[in-house]
């Protein structure tokens, strides 16, 4: 069958697929790195609060204010911190508690990764056979010189 433009509809059905394969990749390729950036913080974060429960009471620390900008503070004998649970509902956990929900983030987003980077992995195993079936179909036709 051929389409209204002279092009035969099964090659513009696959060239469709082949987009739509290539869209999902680039939103999959940003999730892969916004799960990474993610970690990234996370890890430093989790730094951060090993480091506080070394630091001793009156010490001089920089208090972070979000976006690489910090604040002087002394350190309190207070070994509590703030966390978010989910949902916007914070709660105060002590630094020994906040720290394994903190891996547990990890975990979880280490689990996204995977699935991502298998969906990745079989989106652009499928958008490269149907290239191939594409550009065979593409020779036949300039082959039988037929306008492509």
């Amino acid at each position: 069958m051929v389409s209204g433009d002279g092009m035969p509809y099964d090659i513009q059905v696959k060239a469709a697929q082949i987009e739509l394969l290539n869209q999902q990749i680039q939103t999959l390729q940003l999730r892969l790195m916004e799960i990474e950036k993610t970690v990234d913080e996370l890890s430093i974060l989790k730094m951060g609060l090993k480091n506080m429960e070394d630091v001793a009471e009156g010490d001089d620390m920089l208090v972070p204010l979000g976006a690489s900008v910090y604040a002087q503070g002394k350190a309190t004998k207070n070994r509590k911190v703030v966390v978010n649970i989910g949902a916007g509902v914070f709660v105060e956990k002590e630094i020994k508690d906040a720290v394994p929900m903190v891996d547990r983030q990890i975990e979880i987003l280490a689990e996204q990764e995977q699935m991502v980077l298998r969906n990745l992995g079989t989106f652009s195993k499928e958008a490269e056979r149907l290239t191939a079936e594409l550009n065979a179909e593409l020779m036949v036709m300039q082959n039988a010189g037929l306008p492509a």
